[in-house]
């Protein structure tokens, strides 16, 4: 199979970034190093897969010859880099080798055939089907991403789990035992039936950066195994997490009574602070509450101490309690509120996160030993 066409070296930049990120650099089978580039009469659609996540951008051309082929992703890539950005290459397959040329630079590569390429399919009859804005699923998944369990043993965790329950919202969660995420958004139509879903962390982190590019809608369609999402040229496919995601809403306190309220940026900006004399076995803030008054300190026998004052309104007694200083970070740098809220029970309870009592953002953390 011969063929040849022309892209602007920009836009081949474009859709390689967009792709070879799902590509394993390393792998026992040759052809999944590789991206599948496949040629039609009217458009160019580059393909990449490591057999759980697939990730396929399409653009169109003209003067086309048709073929379909396989190349090595990162070398393809990293010539795409080098080209000048206003520059034309010109693409040809002949006799199993892959030219690109742009100017007076020419490189010739081999390519392994598309036949052996894998490609994942998410149409299903049990598929659910429905629509969001990009901004209201990237918002989403980054407000809770950060509280994604790393621990590969706990494997139900390792990722974000999207639900509808009752067919009343769709809800967002992640926790790794220490601390949890929740995001609530408005019922997308057809959104009702989505089956219980854990979306695994590289498939998020992923959609993160293509969504952030994306303006407009995003078609999402989940079955039982896989999920897909679609946006603009983009189609990102993959496997989801099997396994039983625990039931979180026990997790969160529903008895704290105690409350603080607080400037968010000076909380963030104090906190930033004191954390300068921690080391990582020190990474405990300890959080000294009074009538007005909220005290920050900590303590490494190597480095120090350090302490700072921020005011507050605290509605009970006095009360000391300590947080991972990252955990209580990673929460407040999701809140948007001017003032943020915070519900205690007691020193060893978890306590809640949030901009305000009714917020669909809710973060709790668990209280670390000081």
């Amino acid at each position: 199979m011969n063929g040849s066409f022309e892209i602007e070296v920009a836009t081949l930049r474009g859709v390689l970034k967009d792709v070879v990120g799902v590509v394993e650099a390393r792998c026992t089978v040759p052809v999944l190093s590789n991206v599948l580039l496949t040629v039609d009469h009217q458009s160019l659609t580059v393909t990449g897969t490591d057999l759980d996540l697939m990730v396929q951008r399409r653009v169109p051309l003209a003067q086309t010859e048709p073929f379909s082929i396989t190349v090595e992703a990162a070398i393809l890539d990293r010539i795409a880099s080098k080209l000048p950005a206003d520059a034309e290459a010109k693409i040809k397959l002949a006799d199993g080798k892959l030219t690109v040329s742009a100017g007076r630079s020419r490189f010739q590569l081999p390519t392994l055939a598309a036949d052996d390429f894998p490609i994942m399919q998410a149409v299903a009859r049990d598929a659910c089907e429905f629509s969001m804005q990009s901004i209201y699923l990237g918002g989403a998944i980054g407000l809770v991403s950060h509280a994604i369990c790393t621990d590969e043993t706990r494997y139900y965790l390792n990722g974000i789990f999207m639900h509808a329950p009752d067919g009343q919202d769709l809800r967002f969660a992640t926790t790794d035992g220490h601390r949890l995420a929740r995001g609530v958004l408005a019922l997308p139509d057809g959104a009702d039936a989505v089956p219980d879903t854990i979306i695994p962390r590289k498939l998020t982190k992923l959609l993160s950066g293509l969504l952030d590019r994306h303006e407009g809608e995003v078609l999402v369609t989940v079955t039982q195994r896989l999920l897909r999402f679609e946006m603009g040229d983009t189609t990102v496919t993959g496997k989801t997490i099997d396994g039983q995601y625990p039931d979180y809403a026990r997790i969160i306190p529903i008895a704290n009574p105690h409350r603080l309220d607080i400037d968010r940026d000076a909380l963030v900006a104090a906190i930033g602070r004191v954390v300068t004399v921690a080391t990582d076995k020190t990474r405990v803030v300890k959080l000294a509450f009074s009538r007005d008054l909220l005290v920050i300190t900590v303590t490494s026998p190597e480095k120090g101490e350090a302490r700072e004052e921020v005011p507050c309104s605290w509605s009970a007694q006095p009360m000391e309690i300590g947080f991972n200083s990252k955990y209580l970070l990673d929460a407040l740098g999701q809140l948007t509120a001017d003032s943020v809220e915070a519900m205690f029970s007691d020193p060893a309870a978890p306590a809640i996160w949030r901009d305000r009592e009714d917020a669909n953002a809710v973060f709790v953390i668990m209280p670390s030993r000081v």
